[in-house]
């Protein structure tokens, strides 16, 4: 006898409907997995008969075959075992027919016991989008599944519970907690961080308009601190915001239990390879650049990173999307993350240190900075330095905490959001070049911008991310057009004179 359950499975952000069929006929006693079942899902075989025998059920001693259609479309994923162990229970007599609407998923332990598998959440909203009435999971995934409204979520802990409630009805002990939304304060304030009047400044800047930002310092100037102060000024995730994170860490089979409305801040290290960066594998599995979408990608000691690591971040830089593939497969991520990252002006980190003298070679200096290409400095909006600070500026208490300093951010987004909903845009940062164009600017501003181009030499690219900056700063002064003022600004962030 042979029956069908429908389930799914996962290619990146996409969730793709899968018919499994299960039959249990005459013949020897084999047990095939056929359809393009990846490893994690032909290892499914050992652990459905664990878990079966092991739940007090018989595993049929004859010729068992599970097809998981369409045949072309890979699988891979833990989540098909409760659906082919309650396969196997129908198909041999022990149960009967599963109630209509319902989906179910979940990793099987030799013992019977379910448990969590990644993916839940897609997988939980692409099941209200089909039209299923309720999903059946993991106990332990049920919080994370909470957060889709509009259809029922049971959680389960063992394959007899699971029949249990299938063929009776009878509730289950499993419940998820409530999940408080709450946004979670930087540890670290902007009012604790000394001087750096002007960095403080365009890490202002970059907030309110998601601009890139280069920070070059001496080591121990206070890069790194201003970094991880950074996040804190961010706007907090709306609720859309939120599950497009949570989408990805859920595929990325990452913790969930301790997200909150503050954005995601990933420090990655230099000697992060291209592939943990943007993501891929035969699962096309998310990189960090996607763990920190809607957040923030900190980057320090950006030269003594692979020259094909840095590459890897010009289209990201750009679209704000990879899309990542192996063999026939291929998925799309998003990546819409802030860089801000850092770098010492040259290999011993003195050069222009008004306290230490640097001992470096010209030619080494040149070196140095040369590892950053051209186009990557071009995707970068903002270009700081961050000195080292005299003995007097310790002790100097700052009057900006980083509460001030995000209601200026909140004010700057909202202006920024009632100018650009309508294109279904949120920040400057993703202004397109025709928006640009319908930027008005007065004579004064528009002779500073054609001297500024023909002295500088500036790429039409370095033209489009200057203006935008200068619309952040004229949102920040509630100001309706760029004036001279603001591009002079932006200008300083970008050029070096």
């Amino acid at each position: 006898m042979a029956v069908q359950i429908l389930t799914h499975c996962l290619q990146g952000l996409t969730v793709l409907p899968v018919q499994m069929e299960v039959d249990v006929g005459r013949g020897m006693p084999v047990f095939s997995i056929i359809g393009m079942a990846g490893t994690s899902v032909q290892e499914a075989k050992d652990r459905v008969r664990g878990a079966i025998v092991h739940s007090g059920f018989e595993f049929p001693l004859t010729r068992k075959v599970v097809n998981l259609a369409p045949a072309e479309l890979g699988k891979t994923g833990s989540h098909f075992d409760l659906p082919m162990a309650l396969g196997f229970l129908m198909a041999s007599g022990q149960i009967g027919a599963l109630p209509e609407g319902v989906r179910i998923m979940g990793e099987l332990g030799l013992d019977g016991s379910v448990r969590g598998v990644s993916g839940v959440l897609p997988a939980v909203l692409f099941a209200r989008e089909s039209g299923a009435r309720e999903v059946v999971l993991p106990c332990e995934n049920l919080a994370e599944a909470s957060l889709v409204d509009g259809i029922k979520l049971t959680g389960v802990t063992s394959l007899c519970e699971t029949v249990d409630y299938l063929m009776t009805g009878r509730p289950v002990e499993c419940r998820a907690l409530p999940w408080e939304l709450t946004e979670k304060r930087a540890i670290l304030d902007f009012g604790d961080i000394s001087g750096h009047a002007p960095a403080k400044r365009a890490l202002l800047v970059a907030a309110a308009g998601g601009h890139h930002v280069l920070m070059s310092g001496p080591p121990g100037s206070g890069k790194s601190l201003l970094a991880e102060a950074f996040p804190g000024i961010l706007p907090p995730l709306s609720r859309d915001e939120l599950l497009e994170v949570l989408r990805i860490y859920s595929i990325a089979g990452r913790t969930l239990e301790h997200f909150t409305l503050s954005r995601p801040f990933r420090r990655i290290h230099s000697r992060t390879t291209p592939f943990a960066l943007l993501g891929g594998g035969t699962a096309l599995a998310p990189g960090e650049i996607s763990l920190a979408h809607r957040g923030v990608l900190f980057m320090d000691e950006l030269p003594e990173f692979d020259r094909a690591t840095l590459e890897a971040l010009r289209q990201p830089l750009e679209s704000a999307e990879i899309t990542l593939k192996h063999g026939k497969k291929s998925s799309s991520f998003p990546c819409q993350f802030q860089l801000i990252a850092a770098q010492n002006p040259c290999p011993c980190g003195h050069l222009g240190d008004h306290e230490k003298t640097c001992r470096c070679k010209a030619a080494d200096v040149t070196r140095y900075q040369n590892k950053i290409s051209g186009p990557i400095l071009d995707r970068i909006d903002l270009h700081i330095g961050v000195p080292r600070l005299p003995y007097e500026d310790f002790r100097l208490s700052s009057l900006e905490t980083t509460p001030i300093l995000q209601e200026k951010v909140l004010e700057a987004r909202e202006r920024q959001s009632a100018r650009l909903a309508i294109h279904g845009l949120l920040t400057n940062q993703e202004m397109t070049p025709a928006l640009l164009k319908k930027e008005r600017l007065d004579l004064k501003t528009e002779d500073l911008l054609k001297n500024a181009v023909r002295y500088h030499g500036l790429s039409g690219r370095a033209i489009h991310r200057i203006l935008k900056v200068a619309r952040t700063l004229a949102d920040l002064e509630a100001k309706s057009m760029i004036e001279a003022s603001h591009l002079m600004e932006a200008l300083q962030y970008r050029v070096k004179t």
